[in-house]
């Protein structure tokens, strides 16, 4: 039954999307977290007091989006998210000359970490809404796998290129993660409300379950 689920259409596009997602937040936390000490000149105190407080922030905000999720679908929230952060990163690589302006720099590390709670819970609204509820635990726990993945190859990827690219080609690649995760999206079938993703694949595995009992 799992496996009937776990590949269909609708779940490999689920895990593409963790996997993407994923290595966005691997590449772009290892990064920020050198530039701010290297770059932007933060003290350790500094960045982590940063990110507790607009991690935070960015928590509440996600939790007031639920309503809006359930609205317009996680599919339309993350894309929305997604366009911003794109436009966050290639913003921040073609300003190098902004980078000495405190102030700037200030606002634009706090929207990057503000942006990544809203990210995650779109991704778990996405995995959660295909789950089905014979197999979800272990359906759940293979996508959140997938995305931890993601994860270690975007750190492991910027470690690779780190020592090649300058700052602001750094911030452009990681521009070019989020462009590569908003294009994955965009191969999610919706209509607004992220339960009707396997609309289609359930009604063709409950047919082949019917075949497999017989």
């Amino acid at each position: 039954d799992l496996n009937h689920v776990l590949w269909t259409r609708a779940s490999l596009v689920i895990m593409l999307i963790m996997f993407m997602a994923g290595m966005f937040g691997g590449y772009g936390r290892a990064l920020m977290t050198i530039a701010a000490v290297q770059v932007f000149e933060f003290s350790t105190a500094q960045w982590s007091e940063l990110n507790a407080v607009m991690g935070l922030s960015g928590a509440v905000v996600a939790v007031f989006l639920g309503p809006v999720i359930d609205r317009h679908g996680a599919k339309s929230v993350m894309g929305f998210t997604i366009l911003l952060t794109g436009i966050h990163a290639f913003t921040l690589a073609s300003t190098q000359e902004l980078w000495t302006n405190s102030s700037y720099v200030l606002v634009m590390m706090s929207l990057w970490i503000l942006l990544l709670p809203i990210i995650m819970v779109c991704v778990l609204a996405l995995a959660m809404s295909i789950c089905t509820s014979g197999e979800s635990a272990t359906q759940f726990a293979i996508y959140m796998s997938v995305g931890n993945i993601g994860a270690t190859i975007g750190s492991l990827f910027y470690g690779a290129v780190a020592d090649i690219t300058s700052w602001s080609q750094n911030y452009a690649l990681m521009g070019l993660i989020v462009f590569l995760l908003l294009m994955s999206i965009l191969l999610v079938r919706t209509h607004g409300h992220p339960e009707q993703l396997l609309e289609t694949d359930s009604a063709d595995n409950r047919h082949i379950r019917e075949l497999h009992r017989h």
